[in-house]
């Protein structure tokens, strides 16, 4: 007489491993670490549940009394959509791996609706500043450290993310031509620690810096070189930019920092490495520059993501490109 197989018994909290341990070679480290983040998020309801006990309607009410229950600590104001749709991914493909491994027979967020933006959700532009205030931003800068000082105008001439910022090295950087070759970033996961990779696009990318933020790397790295900056030596070989005191370098929440406290000191709430990546992109779009060359500056993988991240600031190319037009003809 045959043997009928015995299926494996997981509650939600013992199939988390082996969830992240399938998904371990498919996914860099820092995305397998917001993973884990938002399964441990469910298992605060979900933790002793057993996997095959777990129903469609359970599900949608966790969903639905999520904004309110979970809250943002940072606020205290309910999770926001876009919270909401990112544990919605992790734990649909957290029950589809389930259902792969015949661990269960269906997926309980099956027939849950993908959660999506409400009709009347208010969409905000991504901060940026205008003209006069990157001027005064760059008066203050005048006042901060060398290296500080260096980072800020870097990012805000190259619309680089954090960490690429953080992972920049010397010999990628051409002081006289202005040439930067954007090749690896820094990232930083409690259980790796510090270590490089790859763009977020996975490319290589050269872009070109003014003469200011030029100008402001080139006083950096005369400070830098001096014997006294450096405790450790073998370190100064690396030749990365911006660095900790024994030349390794700083991973991005240091820049995130700094900026936080530079904003509270002169009047700049809500100022972050993103905000200086928005303000390059909108103000080159806004004064005419030709998306194509934005996006590829930027980094994006697709220029449809520039388009939809910078429609406000196209808006206002057009009009002046509408402007020249009417200069010409009428």
């Amino acid at each position: 007489m045959e043997k009928t197989a015995v299926r494996a018994s997981f509650t939600y909290s013992q199939y988390i491993p082996v969830f992240l341990g399938e998904k371990r070679m498919l996914l860099s480290p820092v995305t397998l670490q917001n993973y884990e983040r938002e399964l441990r998020r469910g298992e605060k309801c979900l933790g002793s549940e057993e996997m095959s006990d777990i129903t469609f309607l359970q599900m949608k009410r966790y969903f639905c009394e999520l904004p309110e229950r979970e809250r943002s600590r940072r606020t205290g104001r309910p999770l926001a959509p876009g919270t909401v749709r990112q544990h919605y991914i992790v734990l649909h493909s957290f029950f589809e791996n389930a259902v792969e491994n015949e661990v269960i027979d269906e997926n309980p967020m099956k027939r849950i609706k993908h959660l999506t933006e409400s009709k009347n959700a208010v969409v905000e532009e991504p901060l940026s500043y205008d003209e006069a205030q990157v001027r005064y931003i760059i008066r203050c800068l005048a006042e901060e450290p060398c290296m500080w000082r260096a980072a800020v105008m870097f990012a805000l001439d190259s619309g680089c993310r954090s960490g690429e910022v953080m992972g920049l090295k010397w010999s990628d950087i051409s002081l006289t031509t202005g040439k930067v070759v954007i090749c690896r970033t820094v990232r930083h996961t409690a259980g790796l620690g510090t270590f490089m990779s790859s763009p977020k696009s996975g490319k290589n990318r050269v872009i070109y810096l003014n003469k200011p933020a030029l100008a402001c790397l080139c006083e950096w790295k005369a400070m830098q070189e001096s014997e006294i900056f450096y405790r450790d030596a073998a370190q100064k070989e690396e030749g990365y930019c911006f660095t900790q005191r024994d030349g390794s370098p700083l991973i991005p929440v240091a820049f995130n920092n700094y900026l936080s406290r530079f904003g509270r000191k002169y009047g700049l709430p809500g100022i972050h490495p993103h905000a200086l990546r928005h303000t390059m992109a909108s103000l080159s779009i806004a004064n005419g520059a030709d998306i194509v060359s934005v996006s590829n500056k930027l980094g994006h993988s697709n220029i449809s993501i520039t388009l939809d991240i910078y429609s406000h600031a196209n808006l206002h190319a057009q009009l002046r490109a509408n402007a020249v037009l009417a200069d010409a003809i009428y």
